[in-house]
């Protein structure tokens, strides 16, 4: 048995930017899963906003299940423990500077 040959990546323009996801929700269904990945809205608790969804049959689910624990493993040999806590919502805290009225 030969060995396959080493995989190209190639991104199409239209994925290039990264979007930072901090919530995904998984919709599953015996035909497949809807993997939507979304940001909680500061201002506005309880509401996530959506802004990628990817589509995959329940063999590739699972799969991507086993290779994200690997990689975690990976980096947590490499680095140590990730650390997660018992909230899965955001806190929804302000950061950064508060807005002044004029004239005060």
């Amino acid at each position: 048995m030969g060995s396959a040959p080493p995989v190209q990546v190639k991104v199409h323009d239209s994925a290039a930017q990264v979007v930072y996801s901090d919530v995904v929700l998984i919709n599953g269904s015996p035909m497949g899963f809807v993997l939507n990945f979304g940001q909680w809205a500061p201002e506005q608790p309880g509401l996530v906003r959506v802004y990628s969804r990817v589509g995959m049959s329940p063999n590739h689910l699972k799969l991507l299940a086993r290779l994200l624990a690997e990689n975690v493993a990976g980096y947590e040999a490499q680095f140590g423990e990730i650390v997660v806590g018992d909230h899965r919502e955001a806190p929804h805290k302000h950061i950064g500077f508060e807005p002044v009225a004029p004239g005060t």
